[in-house]
Formats: structure tokens, sequence, C-alpha cells
């Protein structure tokens, strides 16, 4: 990442997070202290208001009388931008697609209009890739992480998912609040999945700070998450390859799965829908509801998982 999308980024999380220490910055932009400094530096030269906070429970923080915001867009421009991400394509002779799309995403992440939803498949698919939220809700979600954070509270969030069209009650414990890639993400403990998660602030409709209390583990390492994980945050997408029985292919052929989808008809009758994916929960249960008529093919990783599973199915029955 580039000097000018660090310095973006920074004074983005300093803006929103408030109070942030060199340490933080350090492991969100993954570079070390001494750049930070460096940073604030450059911005300070450049006339923008970052003091410092010295002490046990000190850090950087923006002058709240400075304000930058971003242009909102229309439904229509952003709609424009995401087909031009289908036309300029490498295959297509464009070579900067890959610049392109990421250009897409982070304008995609704050500029849809509040309670908007914005559809990339019609009602007849499995899948729909949604978004809800805009900056102006943005600032109310993150002040309301920022109170729990604070005070060490568990939060209620209703979550949309990005592979199916629902909401999901979760309790979370939020470790940190991050801002990566253009986009914003709480980190901490899921209480359903009983692990750590990642979750998009452009994806929670609602968030409610509870009485619960919470510690963040001594164990935990945001460096170590953000290094196993960093796929995450660049929107790095996996191809599936999916075979389906001639007994449905009809069905699979008619049907608008995934924005990505492409389906090949083999000599047999059955067919191929390959897509790409940065999340397969959904996409597992999915499979596993076709049963014999659905085989994966790719990844390696999710057909293993997806044996796994009717092993389990197995042993019960």
């Amino acid at each position: 990442m580039s000097k000018i999308s660090h310095l973006l980024e920074m004074i983005i999380t300093l803006q929103y997070k408030g109070l942030t220490t060199a340490s933080e910055l350090a492991e969100t932009l993954e570079v070390d202290k001494k750049t930070i400094y460096r940073y604030i530096n450059s911005l300070n030269k450049a006339n923008i208001p970052v003091y410092t906070k010295k002490g046990r429970y000190g850090g950087f923080y923006i002058d709240e009388e400075f304000y930058m915001k971003p242009s909102k867009l229309s439904e229509e421009e952003l709609q424009s931008l995401l087909m031009a991400t289908k036309i300029l394509t490498e295959e297509n002779g464009f070579i900067a697609e890959k610049n392109l799309q990421s250009a897409v995403s982070k304008i995609k992440s704050i500029c849809i209009n509040d309670d908007d939803e914005l559809k990339l498949l019609n009602d007849n698919g499995c899948f729909k890739i949604s978004e809800i939220g805009n900056l102006q809700g943005m600032e109310d979600k993150i002040s309301k992480i920022n109170y729990a954070i604070n005070r060490g509270r568990t939060i209620s969030i209703n979550y949309f998912s990005i592979n199916k069209n629902n909401l999901t009650v979760r309790k979370v414990d939020p470790y940190t609040l991050l801002f990566r890639e253009g986009a914003w993400y709480i980190i901490g403990y899921c209480h359903m999945k009983d692990t750590i998660e990642t979750f998009k602030l452009s994806r929670i409709k609602t968030i409610k700070a509870t009485n619960e209390i919470y510690m963040i583990p001594h164990t935990f390492s945001l460096k170590d998450y953000l290094n196993n994980n960093w796929g995450v945050f660049k929107g790095e997408k996996t191809k599936i390859i999916i075979k389906f029985d001639k007994n449905i292919s009809e069905f699979i052929k008619d049907g608008r799965w995934h924005i990505s989808q492409q389906i090949e008809e083999l000599q047999s009758g059955d067919v191929l829908l390959s897509i790409y994916l940065d999340d397969t929960d959904e996409l597992k249960k999915w499979i596993l509801g076709i049963g014999k008529d659905a085989e994966v093919i790719e990844p390696k990783s999710l057909r293993e998982e997806i044996k796994a599973e009717i092993e389990q199915i197995y042993k019960k029955y």
C-alpha cells in the first residue's frame, strides 16, 4: 500500500475512532511504529490537526473540528461503476482490472444510500450480494462500538450475510474497530460461532450494547490475526466449481446464482457451475441441501469440509 493510502486510512481512523495508539495504527497499516511517527509528522506539515496525548492512556487524536467526508454517489452512478468492472477486464485488454475492482469496492463500501439495498442479482437466485448502510449510519455505528469497547461491553448486532438474504442476531465481544481497504470492520469474539470473527460494518443493520462484561484474552494478537486473515480485508475470493447431475441441470442453467457465475454443460448432460466467493458457510448448506445431485470439484478444502459434514451425518444415522 502506498504512503498516500496509509495517510488517508490514518486520517479516517483518527476521525472516527478517536484516541488511537501508535501500536494500533502500526498493526492496522502493517508498518513499524517509527513509520507511524513519520506519518504523523507528514500530516502535521500538511496542516492536518493531529495531536498527541501523553501518558499511560495516551495516543493520537484529531481535532474534532476537522472533518473529511466523501461525496455520496447515487445508486445509478454506483451501478454504472459496477458494470464497468465487468466490461473492463484483462481478458478484454484492460490491464488495470484489479486496481479498478479495488477502487470500486472502496467506493461501494461508503456510498450506498441509507436503508437502500444494492441488489446485484434478481430474486430467483440463491445468493444475493447486498450492502446496508451509508456514511451517516456508519457514524452512529462507530460511536456505539467505541462506547462498547471502552467499557468492555458485549454488543448485540443484526448482521446481514453476504450469501443469504436475511439478518442473523449475533452477540459479539468487540476487540477492536478497524478501517482497512476502504471499509470498517469489527474484530471480536462471536458467541454464536465460538470463535474470533470479522464483521463488516456496512452489513450491520442495528447495534446495541448489552450489560454483559468481557475482557480481551491476553492470547489475542491483532497482528497475528491480520496476518492470518489478510484475504478478508483485501477482498480475495475463492473460485468454486460444483458439478450438478443432469437430473437438475435445467434448474441450474435457468438460475441466477451469483454475479460471477459461469455454467458449462458437459457431454454427459451434467453441468459445471463456477463462482467466486469470499465466504462458503451458506454455500455448504445449499450444497448439502441438494444432496447427491451436487458435487464440489474445487477447491479441495471445501470438498473436504463437505465430506467431513457428510461423515458426521452418516454417524448420526
